[in-house]
């Protein structure tokens, strides 16, 4: 009898034990769907810095811009997923007038952050956010899709694979330190061709900060820096500088 009691009474804490662990609530406030919010009527201005190579490299051009990014409506894709529309705007100088350029649309669920820039799909972050986390962001892509630079087809997104270095790491917007994480999207190099694209995302706020380096050479001149022999592609920072 009291080998019974003793085997229910085992029995009983392991039940109560199992049900305590699967009814323990998940804190998704911790997963990180803040540092990419979207909710409509909010909005980015970035300032857009780009080199452009071209003519193989004899002609260089820098363009400066300012991109604007708003939330607008949203509707229910074939999934059943709510997708948020992004309207974009551009203007060369800063008193110039807002000029619509084209919609994009943005999305999270439960584990992802996804943007669709120009129709190509793109998962920008994975939840929970973790240092040293890597995925392929550009799954839904053809990474040997050619994309137009001034003239000059060139493969951007050869060689992708998203790693995230940094979470809450500080980030200085305008003044004021920001927890941020920073996305590695690629950094690779040949005798031939350089691609290194990083990007920032600031708690609250969204993308901070984009830095693109997409350079081809013909790979006779290996010794000297990207900048100066580089034949084709560009080098393009953009830049948050404000948030509503």
């Amino acid at each position: 009898m009291k080998l019974l009691i003793t085997l229910f009474s085992t029995l009983a804490v392991i039940v109560l034990l199992s049900c305590s662990k699967e009814t323990q609530p998940v804190d998704e406030s911790t997963f990180g769907y803040d540092f990419f919010p979207i909710t409509k009527g909010k909005s980015w201005v970035f300032a857009s810095d780009s080199i452009i190579y071209d003519n193989g490299g004899t002609k260089i051009d820098t363009f400066v811009s300012f991109i604007k990014e708003e939330v607008g409506d949203s509707f229910v894709d074939e999934t059943g997923i709510t997708v948020y529309k992004l309207n974009r705007y551009f203007k060369r100088n800063p008193n110039d007038v807002w000029s619509k350029t084209n919609t994009w649309t943005t999305y999270t669920d439960k584990t992802r952050a996804i943007r669709t820039e120009e129709n190509l799909k793109f998962i920008k972050l994975v939840f929970p956010l973790k240092k040293g986390l890597r995925w392929d962001g550009n799954v839904f892509l053809d990474e040997d899709i050619k994309i137009d630079v001034a003239g000059e087809s060139i493969e951007a997104y050869k060689n992708w694979k998203h790693k995230m270095e940094e979470i809450d790491e500080n980030f200085n917007f305008n003044g004021t330190d920001v927890k941020s994480v920073r996305v590695n999207l690629v950094d690779d190099a040949s005798i031939i061709d350089r691609r290194k694209v990083t990007e920032y995302y600031g708690k609250g706020i969204g993308l901070l900060k984009k830095e693109m380096i997409i350079l081809d050479s013909d790979g006779s001149r290996p010794n000297d820096p990207w900048e100066k022999k580089a034949q084709k592609g560009f080098i393009h920072t953009l830049r948050l500088i404000e948030v509503n």
